[in-house]
């Protein structure tokens, strides 16, 4: 026969207390809405932020003028502050309906001219969506990417 002593079990311990809660996030203020525009860029001047942009190109042309470009580096800036901000590139171009396909085609090599320069600029291109809208502009110049 084998005989076993009884083992006490250590005391437990009291259980410490809870941390506190964190405080509920502070609601944050709806952000104002802003009303849709189109605006022409001066040359040399970059617009106030949350001001919809326009690139205007020449008639007929993919190439970004000089003026565009600082207005574009201002964006990219802006994108690389803040990693929430996503483009969405609206390109359009001049025509009619007998040239539309043309058009779109015209205003697709706009839009990725504007994405190429900003992936340049160290924007990820997951950040930024273009759509070719070709010869459906509503105002504003035909020949442009907002």
């Amino acid at each position: 026969m084998r005989t076993t002593r009884a083992v006490e079990p250590p005391p437990i311990a009291a259980p410490a207390a809870a941390p506190a809660p964190p405080p509920p996030p502070a609601a944050a203020a709806p952000r104002p809405q802003i009303p849709a525009q189109t605006a022409a860029l001066a040359p040399g001047r970059v617009p106030p932020e949350g001001t919809p942009l326009a690139v205007v190109f020449p008639t007929e042309s993919s190439n970004l003028a000089e003026p565009s470009k600082a207005a574009l580096d201002a964006v990219a800036q802006r994108m690389d502050q803040d990693e929430s901000l996503r483009l969405q590139l609206l390109a359009y171009a001049g025509g009619n309906d007998e040239t539309a396909s043309r058009a779109r085609r015209l205003s697709l090599s706009r839009a990725l001219a504007v994405r190429s320069y900003l992936i340049d600029r160290g924007v990820r291109s997951t950040r930024i969506d273009v759509r070719a809208l070709g010869n459906r502009s509503e105002g504003g110049s035909p020949d442009r990417v907002d």
